[in-house]
């Protein structure tokens, strides 16, 4: 391929910190077929970029999208206590969720 920039290779390294952000459990093993499978991805991801697009008018989908959309129309809703009923857990009027970004683990516990 005439002009051709080389992907970078993704390091052991990079496949380790975007695990962890992902909180993903990798074994060592798996790292460096992760890292040729991934790296593998973006030379194809680059090779895009040669593909010559003049005069191809751009589109939001691959294939005709023939579905209207509804109106915006205000409907019956469900009660609050009727959708909290079954709730695992509620603090008041609300639902009771894990905390996501907590810094330490104080989510709920499996029992729930």
């Amino acid at each position: 391929m005439s002009g051709h920039t080389p992907s970078p290779r993704i390091s052991p390294d990079e496949i380790r910190v975007t695990a962890e952000m992902a909180r993903l459990l990798l074994s060592e093993s798996d790292i460096p077929k992760l890292s040729d499978e991934l790296s593998a991805i973006l030379a194809y991801a680059n090779s895009l970029a040669e593909v010559d697009v003049t005069n191809v008018p751009p589109m939001t989908h691959a294939v005709p999208d023939h579905c209207p959309l509804r109106g915006d129309v205000v409907e019956p809703h469900i009660a609050r206590e009727a959708a909290l009923r079954n709730a695992p857990q509620r603090e008041s009027a609300y639902f009771a969720v894990p905390a996501v970004f907590a810094e330490s683990d104080e989510g709920f516990d499996s029992e729930g």
